[in-house]
């Protein structure tokens, strides 16, 4: 994802601190990011999505470019995309936890929207669902 960002960054001109203050997170965390060091949840995530409008795919390195002149539709809610991508695919809660080894507790948290899965769970579920993680978000 570092290498992503940087990239979005470089295309806009913003550096470490500006991005961090319009991001209203920590420059020490915004270094951590672009040094690749942390990954960042999944709100924060979100939220450079937004900033940057580009694709899910892109930022986690899993796509070649950005698609910026996607119209993303807003994320509804974890819990309720991976219910419907469930329903969708008839896959039911048992199966995808035993297919993707995922917990059940961590699972049922994700279910409840009590929790929201990792950047690395995030891929690891568009992988099972065959989809995009845009996709998955149920931001196109």
């Amino acid at each position: 994802m570092s290498e992503s960002l940087k990239e979005l960054m470089d295309e806009r001109e913003l550096n470490q601190t500006t991005l961090a203050q319009a991001m209203h997170t920590p420059r020490s965390k915004m270094s951590s990011y672009l040094t690749g060091s942390r990954m960042p949840n999944y709100k924060t995530f979100l939220d450079f999505l937004n900033f940057f409008n580009c694709s899910a795919d892109f930022l986690l390195g899993l796509a070649e470019y950005p698609q910026e002149d996607v119209p993303y539709k807003p994320v509804p809610p974890f819990s309720e995309r991976l219910r419907a991508m469930l329903r969708a695919t008839g896959t039911s809660q048992y199966r995808f936890a035993k297919d993707t080894g995922i917990s059940w507790g961590i699972f049922y948290m994700w279910l409840a929207g009590k929790a929201y899965p990792s950047m690395d769970n995030l891929v690891r579920i568009a992988a099972y669902f065959d989809c995009s993680v845009d996709v998955l978000l149920g931001r196109v």
